[in-house]
């Protein structure tokens, strides 16, 4: 789809620009990823009301406790100073008189959940660790009233300012709320590839040797039937028919060799004309992925060839050398690139090592390092055409190929948009102070009003159109299909090098991830472990935690209530955490591939992943998780599949009927990850499934190219933890958080300047972040049941919506602008933090909340590349959805908790019941998804499957009836290209 207006003008605009094109591209980002949103605010504001719940004594003692904190920290700044501090000193004495009642109804409360174990029966240890964390309560608390007793009391300068200054370091010391999530702004979530200058081909076999490059494997003999090649050097080695980690002989590999009927000639054809090829380095998909979907880059395509040769007991592997490509013909197969630099750019992007080969003055050919197949073929005379007997190792690539681009329509000259004058009404709609560096009262409505104005223009304008397609309404590009009857000759350009040949790519070809568990004194791991992308990638990896022993269990049926539970308002409001030690375990496919310390319910896991690329190096992810949450890990590189998608909604499926037969023996075979795993899993392929096929639609309307990277983020259920003096008192119920801490991209605006290519990966990341709050509303939030996620995108846009100014803060202007900003101190502290390294900040002055939330959302990115961290108070790169939503299911955020702890495999009733309808809620979901055809039906699963014919993955010439329907969504990209 092209567009007339060029790149944004609201970019170029001589006001304050970036922070107006922020709200342009918040504003529209809300129109794709929550098409409901309008029709559902006020009912969602009255069931959200309804849903409030108070405070507990423990929720309110912790509050007044970091209250005291803070108010000590004024006053020591205040001493300091040598200020009066009156003022807090009467506050503190408030907080104290406040503080010592909670305290008493805290210890009634320690009384009673005595009281109940006693009753209850359960182990000693149990009970003694009751009496440790009263003890310790206790003098606690004993010792901080005594402090601030005196600090009303005393008058001598110096020991009043010991007293606060032992008061401060006690709750200071000590963790009083969960703990900010550790951010490097140097090292930004959302972010472009660049390419490694180091990154160049080998140019002779002896380069390949040295990097440890070694042919594999050493000769063998073995015998094998039926077609033979026992005459050709090396083809009876059985490695040649083996599977790897990448090259993997799965039912769905054999039915496609069996569909095409065993045969050379056919197998490379349909790969060669059904696979796109993605310029990116590094073995990140199984052949099993690649089938599904249908794109892989130069590894990932040679390894599907090589299983379904394999598949037909035709020895094959593969071949790492360095070719050189025509530049006209390396334009092409890039992606339609007009700029022969840029489209080298972007393949150094994605890793490949090339270079350019210079005559007269400009690039004629790109040499580069390449993966192709060997497959041993009976070639002489037929070409592969009659398979008896192997007698050439013949060289196929089926990742090599051209292509041919379709424009798509002109949307903005068929609507009659002016671009210009929609602008300046725009920002003439609310205040810009370019001076300050703040926007404020926008009105998104004028551009709400052009989008139906130009929805309307666009339908009748392919009404006129004889049976348009896809591609003819939005562009995009299909293979020139060859099929021939034989085998080519040989390879489809020259060989500069014919390096190394491998039945198995070595591991230097293989990005890598590793998880580890637990932290020591220097940070590292306690425990870790390590797969090759393609093993996990798509996976369903889980992170959760058990009861560490059988008291353990037994603690936690015990605080449930006795005989049968006939209403969730049987259970009890929270659990006592200190009570109950857990183990995390890290699953892979259901089963547990790590496990880490014993901690309490309630404290802290060091958890970090980190990715191990072969061009860009190694960097680390380190987060923290409440002990008690439930998450799926999302480990995606170069796309997420239909087939994945296909299976995890056949188990939601089964488990559903599973969960409806009320057949004891079945349900006491479900799993927390048959309950829980699916159900976020799915989430996570959904926003990836998203995030990639509406980032490359909006590269479609702006002349540009996106691919993801390997990505890593989380999502599942997250406890609401309280913390006396460090001791994690209690949880109670959380939300549904989405944390992605990498999300990483290749991009390219082909020649348009650097100062588009930074504001088009801007985009990218509000896309990105929108998504974050989207899939949670998808997966749960319905008309008959509302709810309200909240992302970095969705609080800058309620923020907007309440008239409050949105600053854009830089080093120049931070004098002027902090002082404006109310956020709370880790938030500020961030938003310094990055502002001294040279990061530039949007945030809005004021906290907005939405049920279980409150606090900033934020944006900390790079004014050089434009890449960013999209965030929210509490310092998460993502999304939360309050827990509270679980109501509208028959269940409660508490009952999750524990069914997600107690599910161990046995027929525990509670569990199962209280997680049933939330996971048949999420098979509708999926169901939905792949049922999609309409603009009705996408709107309802809001998801990219919808689109995904007009991406290549569906036959190109799929009938456009339906597709004026998503013009909702191709307009709202079109509108921020048109600014």
């Amino acid at each position: 789809m092209r567009t007339t207006a060029g790149f944004p003008l609201i970019f170029r605009h001589a006001l304050f620009c970036r922070t107006v094109a922020t709200m342009v591209i918040v504003a529209f980002t809300m129109l794709i990823t929550q098409p409901l949103a309008a029709a559902l605010h006020t009912e969602s504001h009255r069931h959200q009301e309804e849903r409030v719940r108070a405070p507990t004594q423990g929720e309110l003692l912790a509050a007044s406790l970091r209250q005291a904190r803070e108010v000590l920290r004024a006053a020591e700044r205040g001493v300091g100073q040598g200020r009066a501090i009156a003022a807090e000193r009467r506050a503190l004495a408030d907080l104290r008189r406040q503080i010592a009642a909670l305290d008493r109804d805290i210890l009634r409360e320690f009384d009673e959940i005595e009281a109940r174990l006693q009753a209850r029966g359960v182990p000693g240890e149990i009970v003694a660790r009751h009496h440790e964390t009263v003890a310790a309560y206790q003098e606690e608390m004993r010792s901080l009233l005594e402090d601030l007793t005196g600090i009303e009391t005393i008058e001598a300068e110096s020991e009043l300012r010991d007293r606060i200054e032992r008061a401060e370091r006690r709750l200071s010391a000590r963790q009083m709320e969960r703990s900010q999530h550790p951010f490097d702004p140097e090292q930004l979530p959302h972010r472009p590839q660049r390419p490694n200058p180091d990154n160049i081909p080998r140019e002779d076999r002896d380069g390949f040797l040295g990097a440890g490059l070694l042919d594999n494997p050493l000769a063998q003999w073995a015998g094998l039937e039926g077609y033979t090649y026992d005459l050709l050097p090396g083809a009876d080695d059985p490695a040649y028919l083996d599977e790897t980690i990448e090259i993997r002989l799965s039912p769905a590999i054999r039915a496609k060799a069996e569909e095409l009927n065993y045969h050379p000639v056919e197998i490379y054809h349909w790969v060669r004309n059904n696979v796109e090829w993605l310029p990116t380095w590094g073995a990140v998909q199984d052949s099993d992925l690649t089938l599904s979907a249908r794109r892989g880059n130069a590894m990932d395509i040679a390894g599907l060839l090589v299983a379904l040769l394999r598949a037909s007991n035709v020895p094959a592997r593969y071949v790492h050398g360095t070719i050189e490509v025509p530049e006209d013909r390396f334009r092409n197969w890039a992606g339609g690139f007009q700029n022969i630099e840029e489209a080298m750019d972007y393949a150094a992007s994605g890793g490949i090592p090339l270079t350019g080969l210079i005559q007269g003055g400009r690039v004629t050919h790109v040499r580069m390092e390449h993966v192709w197949v060997e497959a041993a073929i009976d070639f002489l005379p037929s070409r592969g055409a009659v398979m008896r007997s192997a007698d050439t190792w013949l060289a196929l690539d089926a990742s090599f190929k051209q292509y041919e681009f379709l424009e798509g329509l002109d949307v903005a000259a068929i609507a009659g948009i002016d671009a210009q004058a929609l602008t300046d009404s725009f920002l003439q709609s609310g205040a810009v102070n370019e001076s300050e560096g703040w926007v404020q009262g926008l009105d998104p409505t004028l551009l709400e009003s052009a989008q139906e104005d130009a929805r309307q223009a666009l339908e009748a304008y392919i009404e006129q159109m004889h049976e348009p397609t896809v591609g003819e309404v939005i562009g995009g590009r299909k293979v020139i299909v060859r099929e021939e009857p034989i085998l080519p000759s040989g390879l489809p350009y020259p060989r500069a090098v014919e390096g190394v040949r491998y039945a198995a790519l070595p591991q230097v070809l293989q990005p890598r991830i590793s998880f580890g568990l637990g932290a020591d004194i220097l940070g590292d791991p306690l425990a870790q472990t390590s797969f090759p992308w393609a093993q996990v990638n798509n996976a369903r990896i889980t992170l959760s935690f058990r009861p560490a022993t059988q008291a353990d269990e037994d603690a936690l049926i015990a605080l449930l209530p006795e005989g049968e539970i006939t209403d969730i308002s049987q259970l009890p409001s929270s659990i006592p955490a200190y009570l109950i030690q857990v183990v995390p375990e890290l699953k892979v496919e259901g089963e547990t591939v790590l496990t880490g310390p014993r901690m309490r319910l309630g404290e802290e896991l060091a958890f970090r992943y980190s990715v191990r690329d072969p061009v860009h190096g190694t960097r680390h992810y380190p987060n923290k998780v409440v002990a008690g949450s439930y998450l799926a890990v999302g480990v995606i590189g170069g796309s997420v599949a239909v087939g994945s998608l296909e299976e995890v909604q056949a188990r939601l499926e089964q488990t559903r009927d599973i969960l409806e037969s009320e057949n004891e023996a079945l349900l006491g075979g479900l799993t927390r990850e048959d309950l829980l795993g699916d159900m976020f899993h799915a989430g996570l392929l959904g926003y990836f499934a998203q995030y990639q096929a509406l980032g490359h639609l909006s590269a479609l309307t702006q002349q540009s190219h996106f691919q993801l990277a390997t990505s890593v983020g989380t999502y599942g259920y997250v406890p609401n933890v309280t913390y006396f003096f460090g001791i994690p008192r209690s949880i109670t119920p959380g939300g549904v958080e989405m944390d992605l801490d990498r999300v990483a991209h290749v991009s390219s605006v082909d020649g348009q300047g650097h100062e588009t290519w930074k504001h088009f990966n801007f985009q990218l990341g509000a896309l990105s972040s929108a998504l974050e709050h989207a899939v949670p509303e998808q997966m749960f939030v319905t008309p008959e049941n509302p709810g309200e996620a909240v992302s970095a995108v969705k609080a800058l846009q309620k923020a907007a919506q309440q008239g409050q100014r949105i600053y854009h803060i830089t080093r120049a202007n931070q004098a002027e602008a902090l002082p404006h900003i109310r956020q709370n101190s880790l938030t500020m502290n961030e938003i310094r933090a990055a502002l001294a390294v040279g990061k530039e900040v949007i945030v809005h002055t004021d906290p907005i909340s939405v049920p279980g939330w409150s606090g900033a959302g934020y944006v900390i990115f790079d004014p050089q590349t434009g890449a960013g961290a999209w965030k929210i108070g509490g310092g998460g790169n993502g999304g939360f959805l309050d827990g509270g939503f679980l109501v509208a299911f028959g269940i409660t955020a508490l009952g999750l908790i524990i069914g997600a702890l107690l599910i161990l495999g046995g027929a525990l009733w509670l569990g199962l019941l209280l997680l049933a309808w939330e996971l048949i809620n999420s098979a509708m979901w999926i169901n939905a998804i792949n049922a999609s055809d309409s603009f009705d039906d996408f709107n309802r699963a809001n998801f990219a499957q919808a689109i995904l014919g007009g991406l290549g993955i569906l036959p190109f010439a799929v009938p456009v009836a339906v597709i004026v329907q998503w013009f909702g969504i191709i307009f709202s990209w079109i509108l921020v290209n048109s600014f």
